[in-house]
């Protein structure tokens, strides 16, 4: 194992010792009177939940780029254990699995003092986890939860020898707007190994946001694998401190549609029209599509950075045009708002002349957790006109 890599993940299983280490010793008053290896774990997992996942996951990590190593060069390099038996080799699990520990500990049980220091490490516990809870919560919500289906093309698109600073940028964006394992071990793969300061840094406050506890990389131990001169003057003296900042206005979204190659791949199961006073049951029903493996528009999720109501122009209508013909079907959120909302009108009449699938739900219905969705017949929302109503209604929200 090369020098800095051996490093950096022998630093990995050290910082996950040192942190079993302290949780274990918190946990061991409150394990039953004649505890099991399987109720330390199983303690552990409950007073410790989000710090157990992120072992886990960095097993899966590196279990991955093991399978990656041997396909490639015949020889994995990590051989990370499973959690479980790393644990083995924690000192104080080592220490209170002896028979003589479990004996005085049980000859010693109160069931009493056990309770008291249950309720007292719970006590200190539970907002923690509650935290966690709500800071991953909050970036599920920007998210969808789902694989898309041109995401290997986007991965590919970031690793293109000639791709530059921007096209990265905006491809991460794009990442950032799913969430999912193959996406997650791809962010992992870019905090390891992305030359680019500004991208690494991206990619390692995103996964900070999930609480997976990634490891921040030092530029001076970032390693530039090529023989050609040149290319590796390039990166190491100029790439890895170039910078890009996305300028975030509908016309910026509209050149991209038209130009880049990480818009124009896209392609959506549905476009989501609602209004936007109705965001928490939308979110649930896009949730709900999610679990089927469907791919939704949402402009608040998908288009955020870009389509801002009081920035609307025709660039607005333009970007919003083009995601209803990526879209193969519409689905019409039904509610006292959407009725009455010219976008939804706008959006309605638009796909209505794409001649594609298009079904509503009931708001009620999905705060019921129904989410059966039906052929829209109504014809109350045509109107020849809609094109101008939308620029109306949106000059009265700039003024």
């Amino acid at each position: 194992m090369p020098g800095v890599t051996k490093h950096i993940y022998d630093h990995e299983i050290r910082d996950i010792m040192t942190m079993w280490n302290h949780q274990i010793k918190s946990i061991q008053l409150v394990l039953p009177k004649y505890y099991t290896e399987a109720d330390i774990v199983s303690t552990l997992k409950h007073y410790y939940p989000h710090d157990w996942n992120s072992v886990e996951f960095k097993y899966s990590y590196y279990q991955t780029k093991d399978r990656y190593l041997n396909n490639r060069f015949g020889k994995v390099r990590f051989c990370m254990k499973k959690p479980e038996i790393l644990l083995l080799n924690v000192s104080i699990y080592k220490k209170i699995v002896l028979p003589e520990y479990r004996k005085a500990y049980s000859d010693n049980y109160s069931e009493k003092e056990r309770a008291l220091v249950e309720e007292k490490l719970w006590t200190k516990r539970k907002p923690k986890i509650e935290k966690i809870d709500q800071k991953i919560e909050k970036a599920l919500i920007k998210t969808q939860q789902v694989t898309p289906s041109f995401i290997d093309q986007l991965l590919g698109l970031y690793e293109r020898k000639n791709a530059s600073q921007k096209d990265r940028m905006y491809i991460l964006l794009e990442l950032k707007k799913y969430y999912s394992p193959k996406i997650v071990q791809f962010f992992f793969k870019l905090n390891d190994t992305e030359l680019n300061k500004q991208l690494r840094e991206e990619t390692f406050h995103h996964l900070q946001s999930f609480n997976y506890q990634p490891r921040a990389r030092r530029q001076m131990y970032m390693q530039v694998h090529t023989k050609n001169a040149k290319r590796k003057k390039f990166l190491k003296d100029v790439y890895p401190y170039q910078t890009y900042t996305i300028p975030q206005n509908p016309n910026e979204l509209e050149y991209r549609i038209e130009n880049s190659k990480e818009q124009k791949l896209k392609e959506f199961d549905y476009f989501i029209s609602h209004s936007s006073y109705d965001s928490v049951s939308v979110q649930e029903l896009i949730r709900a599509e999610n679990q089927q493996g469907k791919n939704v528009f949402c402009d608040w999720i998908n288009d955020v950075d870009y389509l801002k109501r009081h920035l609307l122009c025709s660039a607005t209508l333009k970007v919003i045009k083009k995601r209803l013909e990526q879209s193969k079907a519409l689905i019409f959120v039904s509610s006292e708002n959407s009725l009455n909302s010219i976008w939804c009108k706008y959006e309605l009449n638009y796909f209505r002349e794409l001649n594609k699938p298009m079904y509503t739900i009931r708001i009620e219905d999905i705060g019921s957790n129904i989410f059966d969705l039906k052929l829209l017949e109504s014809s109350s929302y045509i109107d020849s006109d809609y094109k101008n109503l939308a620029l109306l209604e949106g000059s009265r929200v700039i003024t």
